[in-house]
């Protein structure tokens, strides 16, 4: 898909994944133009909703922003609840009231990496998994939410939203980007139109020119959306075997670690360590979601060979999930993240004022 492996083979498999590409595009068109049309009808759900969402494959930072939101509705005096998809979540229940906003109702293996996450760091936000969003968001309501955050719900085009956030990874070289499977777009570019508000993640870790084009390729198809730029901004590091000793960004400066996550954009993460004055000695990298077992351990132990490192680090999300660590490894820290706003702040205050006007106007209903 990137096109970085050479030879006839490769030159053949892409050439079958763009023509793969095509009768793609026309699926997600078509099913867009159900509802742009008015051939059916969007479904209200019981309380307003905010999408955060991307239009590419590979992580963007939609946890986080999900998080940042919650707290500043919550700032405001509005109880937001979170709805997920549930990825990776080992469950037979098709849906779900993960926490109540005080604790996890199930265990963490059965909430999944996400909700486990945003439960221990975004307290007092209900969290609600279910395919069908919309019954997710009557048990959040049940709850006592006042609006529903939507994580991962730029592709749900069948119900209203009150904000449709559309996120796009600075370091992602939006204006190539084909269609899966012949590239890394969920749907097609000119499908930005539909997003209310435009956030460009990780705009520190891009040349500003890189990072001026994607906003300019957004403009061109929303126009109407203000574009928003912002980073994650590391708020502090803990050791998992001592939470509740959160010391500042600076702890890692000059350490030498192994980097180790399973998250949509690693190369971010790395990024971000280095950023902090890290010394990234290794990795050791996972599929998104992954589900840890304790004998990944086993992979560490294999990246770890020959190196001289003072700690593994992992990001909350891989905290949430990872298994004990056996006592003859490093110690296992965790960065937490916040998004930081670095341009246009008026327009997320916008936004965030959007879905506080209409959580106060529209009561819940279970």
């Amino acid at each position: 898909m990137a096109g970085e492996t050479g030879g006839p083979a490769a030159t053949l498999s892409r050439a079958g994944l763009a023509a793969l590409s095509a009768p793609y595009a026309l699926v997600m068109r078509a099913n867009l133009a159900v509802y742009e049309r008015g051939l059916k009808a969007h479904t209200h759900p019981v309380l307003p909703v905010a999408s955060v969402g991307n239009i590419t494959l590979g992580g963007t930072g939609k946890t986080t922003t999900t998080r940042r939101l919650t707290r500043d509705l919550q700032s405001r005096g509005i109880r937001p609840g979170i709805v997920l998809r549930g990825h990776m979540r080992s469950a037979d229940r098709p849906w779900e009231l993960i926490s109540d906003g005080r604790a996890l109702l199930v265990a963490a293996e059965v909430a999944g990496d996400e909700a486990a996450m945003l439960a221990a760091t975004a307290p007092g936000a209900p969290i609600a998994v279910a395919k069908r969003r919309e019954r997710a968001i009557e048990l959040l309501a049940q709850a006592g939410a006042q609006a529903a955050i939507l994580d991962d719900g730029f592709q749900y085009f069948r119900m209203e939203r009150v904000v449709d956030l559309l996120l796009v990874d600075a370091t992602f070289d939006l204006a190539g980007a084909r269609v899966f499977p012949a590239g890394h777009l969920r749907e097609p570019l000119d499908h930005v139109r539909r997003a209310t508000h435009l956030l460009v993640t990780h705009a520190d870790l891009a040349p500003p020119e890189q990072t001026e084009r994607t906003a300019k390729v957004l403009a061109r198809h929303a126009p109407d959306a203000p574009v928003i730029l912002a980073r994650h901004a590391p708020g502090g590091v803990y050791r998992l075997d001592r939470p509740e000793e959160v010391r500042p960004p600076e702890w890692l400066r000059g350490m030498r670690v192994l980097a180790m996550c399973a998250v949509g954009n690693p190369a971010s993460f790395e990024e971000l360590l280095r950023q902090m004055g890290a010394q990234v000695a290794g990795t050791a990298f996972f599929p998104d979601h992954h589900a840890y077992r304790p004998e990944d351990w086993e992979r560490v132990r294999e990246a770890l060979r020959g190196l001289d490192v003072d700690a593994i680090v992992v990001t909350e999300k891989d905290a949430a999930k990872l298994p004990q660590a056996p006592g003859e490894l490093p110690p296992v820290a965790a960065v937490a993240v916040d998004l930081a706003i670095t341009s246009n702040e008026e327009s997320w205050d916008e936004l965030v004022g959007r879905i506080e006007q209409a959580a106060r106007q529209e009561p819940a209903s279970a």
